[in-house]
């Protein structure tokens, strides 16, 4: 099993702990902490893929023999209009569904990256699961290099207010799909991948997940974004103390982030978080091989399990 090696966090100083405090809380306690698309701090370690709005359009219309595409909706920055793209395959009817959630961070381009090759998976396994694929979610801040939207919201701190249109109509695509299973792709600054589970997903299924990751040649985190070690590598499931910061997290502060709207929809969700550093082709393939997977269990009949 390859698995990144444990590194506790850094011993503090004054001066980093002023610092990590000031990020966090722009991080996790400001749905708005800016009016438009910042980059991330340059000490965060965000290293880009590069993203263009119309070479990702055309690499989805180049699968249109099998996938359904349309536009979901669009976004304007600086008098330029940026479409939030829907995909779905043709399956049965009674099909289990997946949703897919690309890009809700805009800098996280390995979750964008990977759906084309998402696509040429499906294209050629055509599972019996209806897979329906928002990408990106966030398009400006995927352009601008940037966690934010056009506005300078977090749209993953939107799903309790839902001022922002790209929350709006991801709210929208979950109320019309209606997914057994959500699965959202996202990066983060530790050194390998792991996944979050929120209380509605089988244990069982997270866990073949993170198996098949491991037998396709995934790195699996052993620690968490906050250095926090994991109960298994390339597993955070929600623990109870988590799920009521988090709730009263939205109570007080009107922060929600996917997870927890699922939750409270009573939809399980899974959050990849891959390293937003290294190679590409590493990156890319654990959200490539997550997707694969999920749908290969619900195929299976293994979401209820």
């Amino acid at each position: 099993m390859p698995v990144a090696e444990y590194a506790p966090p850094p011993k503090r100083t004054l001066s980093s702990l002023r610092r990590d405090l000031r990020v966090f809380a722009k991080y996790h306690l400001v749905r708005r902490p800016h009016d438009y698309p910042a980059p991330a701090e340059d000490d965060m370690g965000v290293e880009l893929l590069g993203f263009d709005s119309a070479t990702h359009v055309r690499a989805l219309e180049a699968h249109a023999a099998h996938f359904d595409i349309a536009t979901l909706g669009t976004v304007t920055y600086r008098e330029r209009s940026f479409p939030i793209s829907w995909v779905r395959n043709r399956a049965p009817a009674d099909a289990p569904r997946l949703l897919v959630l690309s890009g809700v961070h805009g800098n996280e381009h390995a979750g964008i990256l990977a759906v084309p090759r998402i696509l040429s998976r499906l294209a050629a396994s055509a599972p019996a699961v209806s897979v329906g694929i928002v990408t990106p979610v966030n398009p400006v801040g995927a352009t601008e290099g940037s966690r934010f939207n056009g506005q300078g919201f977090d749209i993953n701190r939107d799903f309790r207010r839902f001022e922002t249109v790209e929350a709006r109509l991801v709210r929208d695509v979950i109320a019309d799909f209606d997914p057994q299973l959500i699965v959202s792709l996202h990066e983060g600054p530790q050194d390998a991948s792991f996944i979050f589970a929120n209380r509605h997903t089988p244990p069982g299924l997270a866990e073949r997940a993170i198996t098949t990751l491991d037998a396709r040649g995934v790195l699996l985190a052993s620690s968490d974004y906050f250095g926090r070690r994991l109960p298994a590598p390339g597993y955070a499931p929600v623990s109870l103390t988590n799920h009521l910061l988090t709730k009263l997290w939205a109570a007080t502060l009107g922060m929600m982030h996917t997870g927890m709207y699922a939750d409270e929809l009573g939809l399980g969700e899974l959050t990849l978080e891959s390293s937003w550093r290294g190679r590409e082709e590493e990156r890319v393939l654990a959200h490539v091989e997550l997707v694969c997977a999920l749908v290969e269990q619900l195929a299976a009949g293994g979401a209820a399990q």
